[in-house]
């Protein structure tokens, strides 16, 4: 049977001539009956979503429109994210913590009632999310795994949307969103990841149309998989007209840390310093380097595209690429 994927209220449907048929139920409106292998033809795709941001929250702010918007779009989302903001991560897993992961229900973090009977006593993964003190590759493998679920379960493995771009390989390498798709590609699943290119403070309609273009997107790209393609990384503009702008197969430019990296020394009492011989660096990415390969990368690259307003999709695969020293 199909399962309920309701986020913030309302019953899904889907249009079957003059019959409607409710997500949640096999039994269509006027006692008509359907075969399961006509409603698996129906119903959109079973998604695993993960992030690297965390719940919804002001530096997690694309996560439940984008989930709503895919929940509209017909599709049922088994949810797994971190407990807290966990950028530049990449695809990291704790070693030897033992995992924590509290069922919630969706609307609890917009401080909103329950309009699903039962939701306090289901534990349906296609409605509640699970939210895991672990780091986002363990969230695709909890997801996956411990779900309830197979991975062949799955259509599709959605990492995001990032607060903010990944573009490049400096931001890809590092990104958390990137590490939990390639987490679900070395567990034998197609995955997107997906980052949306500002971390602004974005207008409703800017979000919900961005989220609208990516669910687009996405059901695109699933649609016509190109077979030796693993991972997409798609990074979308955050601009008013988004679903009028264009489309790109990129290539990830190579991005370097050359006159500055990602820390400072930070101020410290200088007579401690001599006697205890630590220091003490913070985080102060120096991004003159980066800004500078962007207006310099050329056209097809993921940079290019972020400065252009062209939504790039990356075309990638989950390995580190050999290089023939031998030619």
């Amino acid at each position: 049977l199909l399962r309920p994927s309701l986020l913030l209220g309302g019953t899904q449907t889907k249009e079957l001539g003059s019959v409607e048929l409710p997500l949640s139920c096999c039994l269509i409106r006027g006692k008509k009956r359907f075969s399961h292998q006509e409603l698996a033809d129906l119903r959109g795709m079973r998604l695993l979503v993960v992030n690297d941001d965390g719940p919804p929250s002001s530096v997690s702010p694309y996560f439940a429109p984008f989930v709503s918007a895919l929940h509209e779009a017909g599709h049922t989302t088994v949810v797994v994210i971190p407990d807290r903001p966990l950028s530049w991560i990449g695809k990291a897993h704790a070693v030897g913590k033992t995992l924590t992961a509290a069922s919630r229900c969706p609307t609890s973090f917009a401080d909103r009632a329950c309009n699903v009977p039962g939701c306090d006593e289901t534990e349906d993964r296609t409605h509640r999310w699970l939210v895991v003190d672990g780091l986002p590759a363990s969230c695709t493998q909890i997801g996956l795994f411990h779900t309830g679920f197979k991975p062949d379960d799955f259509d599709l493995v959605v990492s995001g949307p990032n607060h903010g771009r990944n573009a490049s390989t400096v931001y890809a390498l590092s990104s958390g969103t990137v590490g939990g798709a390639m987490e679900a590609a070395q567990c034998g699943r197609r995955a997107v990841a997906l980052s949306f290119g500002s971390k602004e403070v974005q207008p409703d309609e800017v979000i919900r149309a961005a989220c609208d273009r990516a669910v687009g997107l996405i059901e695109d790209l699933e649609r016509d998989w190109h077979p030796d393609v693993e991972v997409y990384s798609v990074n979308v503009p955050m601009v008013a007209d988004i679903a009028d702008r264009p489309v790109r197969l990129t290539t990830t430019a190579h991005g370097r840390w050359v006159t500055g990296g990602l820390f400072s020394p930070a101020p410290a009492d200088l007579e401690k310093l001599a006697t205890s011989r630590t220091y003490q660096f913070r985080w102060a990415p120096q991004l003159a380097d980066i800004k500078r390969q962007a207006e310099e990368s050329p056209e097809g690259e993921d940079l290019w595209a972020s400065l252009n307003g062209v939504i790039s999709v990356a075309p990638l695969r989950a390995s580190f690429t050999a290089v023939d020293v031998q030619k």
